[in-house]
């Protein structure tokens, strides 16, 4: 019995240990794990979206600056007073006082500055916004990139060693060929500098892949350890025309439509500087005075004051100029951005297009690259080719090849690329989300 049960422990401890063993499996990052950890990450979002709680601070100061204002003033003095000789009703002495007053102020009229103030404070508010989804698009499409250059990168790194192999293949080939007298010292020559190269370019490749590695980090705060493959790349409308209309949905736009908006309503704020003010005043207050006679005494007051500014150095003639600057400059940038935006669709769209219509092509040059060095391989064993032909066989295999995998992840770049000129990344993104959360 106890040898059963001793047995069974081993067993267990064994099986225990196998595991430990045994390789973690690696979990894959999808693109919308890169985008969730980005958007969390990103220190510029952060920014943005601070800019926006300080605007929204910023309204509500404006909403309250005007509003009833209540002071209750409290004084307590000591004053001492001395009479010259030869007054008829001398009044030296001490006296000590205290008072208190309740104040109440309230602008019944502020020539439209108030409203101006919270018109200006709300634009702000509304441009921040559109900066934070610009930002936000900003970040998808940055983390879009680092994916697909980390994917591609890989994907070199793995065709640039398959390379490699197969020359260190051909080498020792050609070194056997040459010791039997088959090749000359020429052809070897040639397939050790090829070696020599493909360890470059490995080596490069391996420095890119190095480099998209650390700008995924910097852009999610993750190691690209493990991406899976992009499968679905997202649908755009096949009209650049329509592209181009939908650019003036951009959030950039937006941010200086309403920079342009709050521009405008400060100018008209500036106009109204030396305008004049009404306020309704209230005072009630006690005063007590003790001196030698003592006195109290209760007062009320309400009234209207009127504030008219009649003079101030030409400081608001300066004012109104910068304000009218302002709006002027608020209008040259709405108009250089929608022009950037028109030339950078046409730009994108023409690459889109051209990597659409050669993908048919790569892929045919690909197979007759294939072929081509199957037979080339084969002519090259019965000594009808050359180790020259086999290696430039080989070569224009990898270049297709590599061409090949970059217009893949450059295809899945460009469409949101245009997606995100079009104004629509940040929406399409959180409609995603959406429905993957339900």
């Amino acid at each position: 019995m106890r040898k059963t049960k001793l047995n069974g422990f081993r067993t267990f401890i064994s099986a225990y240990l196998l595991s430990l063993m045994m390789p973690c499996s690696v979990y894959a990052l999808t693109l919308d794990d890169a985008l969730n950890a980005s958007l969390n990450y990103e220190s510029q979002l952060k920014l943005s979206q601070l800019n926006v709680k300080q605007s929204t601070a910023a309204l509500n100061q404006a909403e309250a600056r005007d509003g009833l204002k209540v002071n209750l003033v409290g004084q307590l003095d000591y004053e001492k007073v001395d009479t010259p000789s030869g007054v008829l009703f001398p009044t030296a002495g001490n006296r000590k006082g205290r008072s208190a007053q309740l104040q109440l102020d309230y602008p019944i009229y502020t020539s439209g500055r108030h409203q101006l103030g919270i018109e200006i404070a709300d634009r702000q508010l509304a441009a921040n916004t559109a900066a934070l989804s610009d930002q936000t698009s900003l970040t998808i499409l940055n983390t879009v990139k680092v994916y697909t250059d980390v994917l591609k990168n890989n994907a070199i790194v793995d065709l640039k060693k398959n390379l490699l192999t197969n020359l260190q293949r051909s080498l020792y080939e050609a070194q056997r060929r040459f010791s039997a007298g088959v090749i000359t010292r020429a052809d070897l020559a040639q397939v050790l500098s090829q070696v020599a190269q493909g360890q470059a370019d490995l080596t490069q490749a391996e420095s890119n892949l190095k480099i998209s590695s650390a700008q995924f980090y910097q852009v999610t705060g993750l190691q690209p350890d493990s991406l899976e493959k992009i499968k679905k790349i997202p649908t755009i409308p096949d009209d650049i025309e329509q592209i181009i209309a939908m650019t003036n949905n951009h959030p950039a736009l937006e941010q200086i439509h309403y920079e342009k908006q709050s521009a405008e309503k400060q100018l008209a704020l500036t106009r109204r500087e030396l305008w004049p003010t009404v306020m309704l005043t209230s005072r009630i207050g006690k005063q007590h005075e003790a001196n030698y006679i003592g006195s109290e005494s209760n007062n009320y007051m309400v009234g209207v004051q009127v504030n008219m500014p009649l003079y101030d150095n030409g400081l608001n003639r300066a004012n109104i100029n910068k304000a009218q600057v302002d709006v002027e400059l608020a209008q040259q940038k709405l108009e250089s951005i929608q022009n950037d935006l028109r030339q950078q669709v046409q730009s994108s769209y023409a690459r889109l297009l051209a990597i659409r219509q050669n993908k048919a092509a790569l892929q045919n040059a690909i197979e007759t690259a294939s072929i081509a060095l199957t037979y080339t391989k084969k002519e090259f064993d019965v000594g009808t080719k050359t180790t020259f032909d086999l290696l430039t066989a080989e070569q224009k295999l990898l270049d297709v090849q590599t061409q090949a995998v970059t217009n893949v992840q450059d295809e899945i770049f460009l469409t949101y690329q245009l997606i995100e000129q079009m104004g629509n990344l940040n929406n399409k993104f959180i409609a995603q989300k959406n429905i993957q959360d339900h």
